[in-house]
């Protein structure tokens, strides 16, 4: 577009709302995030006596490491924070796949751990932590050599639009044709080229709160008529990306950066400020730069537009019409229509004060119990040194028969015990105004014992860190939500390349430019891993009470494969199971359609020969009915038969009896006939006789 604008008078309102800006940021605010850092360094604080205890209290450091552990592990437990709902049935899986990409280029393209990491530290230390995010065109280069290309092969390859051809030598050769045995000559070409790779991306980083400059006036980046970046930059670097070499050489570096909100930060590391590589290669000379972005009245469109301008305090080096600022910011106790809210460190600065005096207290009197001071006629002593050195075990020498009227020490008033009482209040007072209790961290002790259940802990923990679940549900909404949507437009507009991304378990190509535009988005529950597996539990019992009967008229068909599926799935992430969809297919997916076929495939299947079963089992029966009939009269006539055989047994077992009856009754006569005749025949012949 063009743009009829006077650069000099841009130059100077940028310039008047610079200092407008630095001003603003430098006075209280500057102050505050200097206290702030010195106090989560523990440093010094100004007000230790010489010869006393230099203890400096943690309080900042204790309390800001607890929040953001706890941040961290909220938003960085590997799962999606931010998800896009689907804005019809039919788009489910497009916006699965928009989720899937914003995530992708957040966390694994631009490093988010790092960066939530740090935007978290510096608005808890510094008051608000800034990011800028942009589409940012890039490119790397390769050297490839050729050796002995035809000319197609060489135009082939030149036709390709990422290469370059950087040097290129020919040659005459000869080949001979493996079929005729002809020799002929060709030409031969060899050479250098550069091939171009494309690695441009959608990109956030972190800017430095001291960095950051906004109008006094504004509220909210969104509606603020300007803020700038302000960077240090290398004269090499702004020549690669274009600039007159003319216009670069006009740069310098501001000294004054040296006088910001940044000493605070840097006070551990003071190094860095110090002017050191001054005898450098004129390319590695550093220059201060500031992207600023100013709303200004457009008399052609008649309405309010905003300018990019990247200059110094005098240069200008470019001017560009955009569409909004490109910067979110985030503050953990936003207040009311103001831009810089208040940090965890402003609400502990004063504790940490208290709390060294009272633990420097403590070791004073602890030293002065071990090494007290001595009361000492100083004339009857040989050496005093001996009384300054007071060495464990050292003997004082005095000239006197009685040590005790020479030297004797000085009582030394004994600790008043509210001193501990104080500062065990100030240790809950600490926790009221940082939201992290002891119990939280595991530093409580009395927490763990018999009597307290498990679930009674739990309980008191999530009571303790109400506080920064709002801080964290004001971090998904206010910061993290709005920045996966400013990235997945800035993806729409200008990201054209596939990625493959997994989902449900396979790999799918995603193309960001083809999604379309979207702009409702949801922000996950922060939890804590505690509360994420009481959830889950909560679901797996209500998948087992859907399914325990499934035959139970009040559920009917309200769980149905879709419901049990999106129900089971949550519980997967809130488990921090990865890549859940290996162990759970999609009911919407083709392959889990096909299987759904099949399996209707075979249950027909199954109940056709289930009814051939019952036919074969049909006649089966009948002729099992038949066999058990003629059976049945089979065993009629083997019983007849066997009644009749005993029968004849019977009778033939009488007519033995009958016959040896008879034989025993003849048998009997014979020897009554046989004994009278032995009889007759003694008595005639007057002597024993015996027949037979």
């Amino acid at each position: 577009m063009n743009m009829t604008i006077d650069e000099q008078e841009l130059l100077l309102t940028l310039e008047r709302n610079i200092d407008a800006a630095d001003t603003y940021a430098n006075s209280e605010v500057g102050d505050q995030r200097d206290k702030g850092h010195r106090y989560y360094y523990g440093e010094p604080m100004g007000n230790e006596t010489r010869g006393r205890s230099q203890h400096v209290s943690r309080d900042v450091f204790d309390a800001v490491e607890a929040v953001k552990a706890m941040m961290l592990e909220t938003f960085s437990a590997d799962r999606n924070i931010c998800r896009f709902d689907p804005q019809s049935p039919e788009d489910v899986f497009t916006a699965r796949m928009a989720t899937a990409w914003t995530n992708y280029n957040f966390y694994r393209q631009n490093n988010g751990y790092k960066i939530l990491a740090d935007v978290i530290h510096d608005a808890l230390i510094a008051k608000t932590g800034v990011v800028k995010r942009y589409w940012k065109a890039d490119y790397r280069y390769e050297s490839e050599e050729f050796s002995q290309f035809s000319e197609n092969e060489f135009n082939v390859m030149m036709s390709a639009p990422d290469v370059e051809l950087i040097e290129m030598m020919e040659e005459s050769v000869e080949i001979v044709d493996e079929q005729t045995g002809t020799a002929y000559s060709q030409v031969a070409i060899s050479g250098t080229t550069r091939r171009r790779f494309d690695t441009s991306k959608v990109c956030v980083e972190t800017v430095e709160p001291e960095d950051f400059l906004i109008n006094p006036r504004a509220k909210t980046v969104q509606d603020s008529d300007f803020c700038s970046h302000r960077m240090a930059r290398t004269r090499g670097e702004l020549l690669a990306e274009g600039f007159d070499p003319d216009v670069v050489a006009k740069l310098d570096e501001e000294d004054m950066l040296k006088e910001d909100g940044s000493i605070g930060r840097d006070s551990v590391d003071s190094f860095r400020h110090d002017r050191f590589g001054l005898d450098d290669a004129k390319d590695r000379e550093y220059v201060t730069l500031y992207e600023s972005y100013i709303k200004r009245h457009d008399a052609e469109l008649n309405e309010c537009v905003y300018y990019k301008c990247i200059h110094s305090r005098h240069v200008m080096l470019d001017i560009e019409l955009v569409a909004e600022m490109p910067f979110r910011t985030f503050t953990p106790f936003p207040l009311p229509h103001r831009f810089y809210g208040m940090s965890l460190a402003d609400q502990l600065c004063d504790l940490q004060k208290t709390m060294s005096s009272l633990k420097r207290g403590v070791v004073d009197h602890l030293m002065l119990t071990t090494t007290s001071r001595w009361v000492a006629n100083l004339s009857l002593v040989k050496n005093p040194r001996d009384l300054l050195d007071n060495r464990v075990g050292a003997v004082v020498d005095v000239m006197s028969p009685n040590p005790e009227s020479v030297v004797r020490p000085l009582p030394t008033p004994q600790l008043n015990g509210n001193v501990y009482t104080a500062i065990e209040n100030f240790e809950q007072e600490k926790e009221q105004r940082s939201g992290s209790s002891r119990m939280s961290r595991g530093m409580d002790s009395t927490a763990i014992s018999k009597q307290n259940s498990s679930d009674l802990i739990n309980t008191f923990m999530n009571a303790s860190n109400r506080r920064i679940m709002v801080m964290c549900r004001n971090f998904a909404e206010n910061f993290l939500k709005p920045l996966m949507q400013d990235l997945y437009r800035l993806g729409v507009e200008y990201e054209n390349e596939t990625v493959m991304l997994q989902l449900d378990g396979s790999f799918q190509p995603v193309t960001p430019s083809a999604l379309g535009d979207r702009t409702e988005m949801t922000v996950a529950v922060a939890l804590t891993p505690e509360e994420q597996q009481a959830e889950a539990q909560k679901l797996l019992t209500l998948d087992t009470q859907f399914t325990s009967n499934p035959a139970d008229p009040t559920v009917g068909g309200l769980y149905g494969q879709q419901q049990r599926h999106a129900l089971l799935s949550r519980a997967f992430e809130l488990l921090n199971i990865k890549d859940g969809a290996s162990f759970l297919q999609d009911p919407n997916s083709q392959e889990f359609q096909q299987m759904q076929q099949q399996q209707q495939q075979m249950q027909q299947e199954m109940q056709a020969r289930q009814e051939e079963m019952e036919k074969f089992n049909a006649g089966m029966t009948a002729r099992q009915v038949s066999v058990l009939e003629g059976q049945l009269e089979l065993d009629v006539v083997k019983e007849q038969n066997r009644m009749l055989l005993e029968l004849e047994k019977q009778e033939f077992t009488e007519e033995e009896k009958e016959a040896r009856l008879m034989l025993d009754t003849e048998k009997h006569l014979h020897d009554i006939e046989r004994d009278q005749a032995e009889l007759e025949i003694e008595r005639e012949q007057k002597r024993n006789v015996s027949i037979g």
